[in-house]
């Protein structure tokens, strides 16, 4: 009998079918089976022009149509590599006359890795060494293109491969290069002029690239895994992300994004989803995940990335300690922290000189503590930090709004009436509470005068107040999240700018040094009582019920 080869994409007829044809209609059975391997051989043999087309790749095609820059992430297996190669290579068929640069972590990922998928896409009838005038193709699985290089002979096309490093260690590598095409013989045709493979820098290389692209007008393909975390420069990205197309996540059983737009960096975001990749081997990595963390998931099977890769709190995850109003997919909301029986109240304050001061109320159970307020929020005054090159910087939250102290506890006493609390104690940043103003009189001496107290925060090291913070978000991922097994410490959605610091800040010093005052407030409160933390305070039994631990 017949056999067909088995194949992820294209279905053979059953053996009942073959029984059947071959009775039957044995010719048309014979060129079902003849056009069925063809198509198989031509596409192992020719990738570039007649290689099956992942989902994944289409939207990456559609993202470069509308915008200079794209990003994409992929879940594991999920052919991101081999899609940006194949893009590449038919720009390089396409367009004439044109100069791209591609580039790797090192020689070593380059060779194995981003030269070898541009090799895969070569068109067969070059797939041997070729010398002309226009032209030069010489390659091998030990040492890549030679001279890492090649120039394709139909459309004169130079393709360099570069590493991160090269560029760390002489920045002018790329002066007086004009990257991208002349011009493009086919429709539609993509004018890409660079491709960095998982790209760990900063803004630096990008940066210098732009310039170099615009003159040809080419479009920059980045691609990133985020299974260590991401880089500030890729949270750049993310941040405030819009989400333009979703997709059903088996694993999770909700809608995750495939396509998003990023307008801090007016590009396209792709992600690339494991179970898109028939030839990726799905059903293994599907069971690999089976009951891991939803940030495990969102990573590995999506490609979704969910915290900083730099975090000093590596617990810490917005699907889990982040909470609304709306139960989220472990059934966790937002509690009613205005029941005063249930919940002691909190505000912590850490003031500066050249900038607003920043704050944040806590709600305290007798198990949890709930972070239910910032100021200044990022919805209404913007971001406290943004990410600059090569610093993070202090954003249009953190400008001076002109209030004095008078001002700032009507502003207090204003937030606290909306969220319907009283608050049991404050705490005031230790240093700066104590200074004293032309008057000799210190910041707990002028709120007083408005009946407004504060304590000092704890003046503990602060490697002391991150590792016992880092305790208040622990719980076991590999376990089901309930009452037993559930990190201490939750935050309110609206909380963006105390997110974004909880995600991203390092204790770098003056490279990330805006990121530290929203961190501080955590601190502080968590080192409250001698580094034992905030206390619920039963009104009725008059005594203070401390906590539970982490996990």
């Amino acid at each position: 009998m017949i056999e067909f080869t088995k194949h992820a994409i294209l279905h053979p007829p059953t053996d009942e079918e073959i029984v059947l044809l071959g009775e039957k209609d044995p010719k048309l059975l014979s060129e079902l089976h003849r056009a069925h391997e063809g198509r198989i051989l031509a596409s192992q043999e020719d990738p570039l022009r007649y290689g099956f087309e992942l989902p994944g790749w289409g939207r990456i095609r559609e993202a470069l149509q509308d915008y200079n820059e794209v990003i994409t992430f992929g879940g594991n297996r999920s052919g991101k590599t081999t899609g940006c190669a194949k893009l590449l290579m038919q720009a390089v068929t396409s367009c004439n006359d044109g100069h791209v640069v591609c580039f790797s972590q090192n020689a070593d990922t380059s060779v194995k890795v981003q030269q070898s998928a541009v090799w895969e896409m070569m068109p067969k009838e070059f797939r041997k060494k070729t010398k002309s005038i226009d032209g030069y193709i010489n390659y091998s699985m030990q040492n890549g293109f030679t001279g890492s290089s090649f120039i394709f002979p139909d459309t004169r096309t130079r393709v360099d491969f570069k590493t991160y490093t090269q560029f760390s260690n002489n920045q002018t590598i790329l002066e007086g290069f004009e990257f991208g095409f002349n011009e493009c013989n086919e429709m539609n045709a993509l004018n890409i002029g660079a491709w960095l493979d998982e790209y760990l820098g900063d803004a630096a290389l990008v940066n210098t690239l732009r310039f170099r692209l615009a003159t040809r007008n080419s479009r920059m393909l980045l691609g990133f895994t985020p299974i260590d975390g991401y880089t500030p420069f890729v949270s750049e990205y993310l941040k405030g992300a819009e989400t333009l197309q979703v997709r059903e996540a088996e694993l999770l059983q909700k809608d995750v994004p495939v396509q998003q737009y990023s307008p801090s960096r007016d590009a396209g975001i792709v992600y690339l989803h494991s179970d898109e990749n028939p030839f990726g081997g799905y059903d293994r990595i599907a069971k690999d995940l089976k009951n891991s963390p939803e940030d495990e998931i969102l990573v590995r099977a999506y490609g979704v990335p969910v915290k900083s890769m730099t975090s000093l709190l590596p617990m810490f995850s917005t699907s889990v300690n982040v909470l609304s109003d709306e139960p989220n997919r472990h059934g966790m909301q937002m509690p009613d922290f205005t029941d005063k029986k249930h919940y002691t109240c909190y505000h912590i304050v850490d003031p500066a000189g050249a900038r607003n001061f920043s704050c944040i109320w806590a709600a305290v159970s007798y198990d949890n503590v709930y972070i239910i307020r910032e100021w200044p929020d990022r919805d209404t005054y913007g971001e406290w930090a943004i990410f600059g090159d090569p610093k993070w910087k202090f954003g249009p939250a953190a400008k001076k709004i002109g209030l004095d102290i008078g001002s700032y506890v009507s502003l207090f006493e204003e937030i606290e009436e909306e969220l319907n609390i009283e608050v049991q104690e404050r705490v005031g940043d230790s240093r700066y509470f104590a200074r004293e103003n032309e008057n000799n009189e210190d910041l707990f001496t002028v709120f007083a005068d408005y009946d407004m107290h504060f304590i000092p925060s704890s003046g503990k090291h602060e490697d002391t107040g991150i590792a016992a913070l880092d305790e208040w978000f622990a719980y076991n991922p590999d376990a089901k999240l309930d009452k037993a097994n559930s990190p201490v410490c939750y935050i309110d959605s609206s909380c963006k700018n105390l997110i974004d610091s909880l995600l991203n800040y390092s204790a770098q010093g003056k490279s990330d040094e805006p990121l530290k005052d929203f961190f501080d407030l955590m601190r502080y409160l968590r080192m409250m009582n001698a580094g034992d933390g905030p206390d619920h305070y039963d009104k009725d039994l008059l005594q203070q019920q401390p906590k539970k631990g982490g996990y």
